[in-house]
């Protein structure tokens, strides 16, 4: 018998939305290639981040924004890949982006472009120094840490605003180290600009997110109404963003944040409102069947109703003398 030939036969898994959204995206990719990021664009930045050390196999990757990239880190999380997105930046800002890399950016690159960019400590995050390796009271970490017990490895965070790590624990005794965690590395910059924010909204809402820690998935959640004579903006919170911030002393931080970034950034709004709305549940249409079950729950207690009247009935009589 002769072998029969096999067919394999493709089969189209993408939804017709994941095709709408990839055709949209290559689109917008085509309408940026061939333009420069300018001074004063909002930006979403692809970077990756390494320390270059004399044995390359002692690279490491401290910084990454997008999912495949973060597999690379040290604390690589799966469970939180959806947390590793872009950066959001505007470019010439402050606050935004390493000084160097906006720089870098500000120097000239396109939409999409790769740039690699070296630099020495003094020009990321400084040099070692020996007088910021300081001795620390236990009973003192643990008054400013709420509680929490020092170990070889945690961080600390002082009175005085400054973030160190704990090198040893004895005898009530700490050693900490206040330099940056990679203070005299030589770091390996590569970054790519991937997207330009355009049109009010949408620049609202980024900086919305970038304030929940890349959380995109609510973007578009948040509602926005502007009053251009009282220039005054209200932003609605989502309702599954409200009990998280709740618990975060209402999120006084985000919403002052937020307050903060607008009024930075945007010269034509003077008050910022937050509002949480809690819209009426609609009571749910029964089905056919709860219809049914119900209609059938009712005469049959219409009936045991009924039955149960003449049995009282023949009861009655049988209690009444007779004549």
């Amino acid at each position: 018998m002769a072998d029969e030939e096999i067919k394999v036969i493709d089969v189209d898994t993408e939804t017709d939305e994941e095709k709408e959204k990839k055709a949209a995206l290559e689109a917008r990719k085509k309408e940026l290639a061939n333009q420069t990021v300018q001074k004063g664009d909002m930006v979403y930045v692809d970077i990756l981040g390494k320390t270059i050390e004399e044995d390359e196999k002692r690279n490491m990757v401290f910084q990454a924004s997008n999912p495949e990239d973060a597999k690379l880190l040290p604390n690589y999380d799966p469970q939180k890949a959806e947390q590793y997105t872009n950066e959001l930046a505007i470019i010439g800002e402050k606050g935004f982006l390493l000084d160097k890399i906006d720089e870098a950016i500000v120097e000239g690159i396109k939409f999409f472009e790769e740039k690699v960019i070296q630099l020495e400590p003094e020009e990321a995050f400084g040099v070692r120094e020996g007088k910021k390796i300081e001795k620390v009271n236990q009973k003192q970490f643990i008054k400013d840490m709420n509680g929490e017990k020092p170990y070889p490895g945690a961080t600390y965070h002082d009175k005085k605003g400054r973030t160190g790590t704990v090198l040893r624990a004895n005898q009530g005794r700490l050693i900490v180290d206040f330099n940056h965690p990679l203070a005299g590395k030589k770091i390996e910059y590569r970054i790519k600009v991937t997207e330009k924010v355009e049109g009010f909204e949408n620049k609202i809402k980024a900086l919305l997110v970038r304030r929940l820690g890349g959380m995109e998935s609510l973007k578009d959640e948040f509602k926005l109404n502007l009053d251009e004579d009282t220039k005054t903006l209200e932003i609605e919170i989502p309702q599954m963003l409200m009990f998280q911030l709740a618990q975060q002393q209402g999120g006084i931080y985000f919403k002052m944040g937020v307050a903060m970034d607008i009024h930075e950034y945007f010269k034509n709004i003077d008050t910022v409102k937050f509002s949480d709305v809690f819209p009426r549940t609609p009571a749910p249409t029964p089905t056919s069947e709860e219809h049914t079950h119900s209609h059938e729950h009712e005469h049959t207690h219409e009936h045991e109703h009924t039955h149960e009247n003449e049995n009282n009935k023949e009861k009655q009589e049988e209690k009444e003398p007779t004549e």
